[in-house]
């Protein structure tokens, strides 16, 4: 059995920049899809009854609704027109570059992380680059929930360079390609899949933050960013088994996402517990920060925040009712939306949770004027 170190200030990554977020922007496929309309549409065109049980199951979530990039007319089907991964990707960074006053060409580096890309090769982030007709440097991060926290660990570094130019991270997912509604009838973990899951795509454009007022400018102060797991030697909790070199095709001829409920159900408030004491490390006072935005697994976030951490819901940010589950896209996503509603001088903690190897990471935002 291998000794684990309980001290998580040893075992993270701790960001050391301050860095300005000049924009954001966020793109949702389509209007949105009522719970009650996306499992009517089950029954009626795959003629699998799951009304009773998937009302139960989004109502356990608090899930009411969520934009989807495909038309649920086929069993295997991609996404709509225009719907597609780096279509919504595009999308937002053209958002987020308007809100900064920038043009793609003022863009130094494009980062993009997604579970869900159009392709396995070429890189998700590549056909986001031809949509934007971005003729510069990118890369893409292959994860879900948490390449939020692993793109910020390159883009602090990028940032640090002499005359850094501005560096974009996008985070989109268009999951709901990945699930076979035939499989509704025999697999209950699918229809929790079905009424959690939400596609997306959110965007931010980051720049070396200026100490000297007259030279200030952007939205908003990043810093204090971390990132580290706790899934060394732990089965994955999420995943999605077929289509990689291992096993490249699936035996039921749609890839879909395998998910240990029992398992994250497990592991998940350690995943939290984790990034407090991340935050704590980063000199973050958790009384102090006016939001708290936790990864958007779900709509009740707050009450499971304040039942498992002990933090009071009015504090906890929550859109998963609104937008479901976005994965890669989620905590930007939640961030982009909610900043409306913040004060200048306002602090905001993120804390992102990854259930495919359990990883955890987050930031501390400051809203500006």
């Amino acid at each position: 059995m291998q000794k684990k170190n309980d001290d998580i200030s040893s075992r993270i990554w701790r960001g050391r920049s301050e860095i300005s977020v000049l924009g954001m922007g966020f793109t949702l496929p389509g209007a949105p899809v009522s719970t009650k309309e996306l499992l009517a549409k089950m029954t009626r065109v795959f003629d699998v009854d799951v009304e009773r049980r998937g009302q139960i199951f989004a109502e356990k979530l608090n899930v009411r609704q969520r934009h989807i990039c495909r038309d649920f007319v086929y069993r295997i089907e991609g996404p709509k027109k225009g719907f597609r991964n780096p279509d919504l990707a595009a999308s937002a960074v053209r958002k987020a570059l308007d809100e900064a006053g920038l043009d793609v060409s003022d863009i130094g580096y494009l980062i993009g992380h997604t579970a869900t890309p159009a392709m396995p090769i070429p890189s998700n982030t590549s056909l986001v680059a031809d949509a934007l007709d971005y003729d510069g440097p990118h890369m893409e991060l292959r994860q879900a929930c948490t390449g939020f926290a692993n793109a910020l660990v390159v883009a602090e570094g990028l940032l640090a360079a002499e005359n850094a130019q501005p560096v974009v991270i996008v985070g989109s997912e268009t999951g709901s390609t990945f699930f076979d509604p035939a499989r509704l009838a025999d697999d209950t973990g699918q229809i929790v899949n079905l009424v959690q899951m939400g596609d997306g795509a959110a965007a931010v454009v980051l720049a070396p933050h200026k100490k000297s007022e007259s030279e200030r400018h952007g939205t908003g102060v990043l810093s204090r960013a971390f990132y580290g797991q706790i899934g060394n030697q732990r089965e994955p909790g999420f995943s999605l088994c077929h289509g990689g070199s291992d096993c490249p095709s699936s035996p039921e001829g749609v890839l879909e996402f395998s998910h240990a409920f029992a398992d994250v159900r497990t592991n998940g408030p350690e995943l939290f517990v984790a990034g407090l004491k991340a935050a704590a490390a980063q000199q973050i006072d958790i009384e102090a920060v006016d939001y708290i935005l936790p990864h958007q697994a779900n709509g009740l976030m707050d009450v499971l925040m304040e039942q498992h951490m002990g933090i009071d819901r009015k504090r906890v940010v929550v859109n998963a009712d609104k937008v479901g589950n976005t994965g890669s896209a989620a905590i930007w996503l939640a961030l982009a939306m909610n900043r409306s509603a913040m004060k200048p001088g306002e602090k905001l903690l993120a804390l992102g949770a990854e259930a495919t190897k359990y990883m955890f990471g987050g930031f501390l935002y400051q809203h500006g004027s």
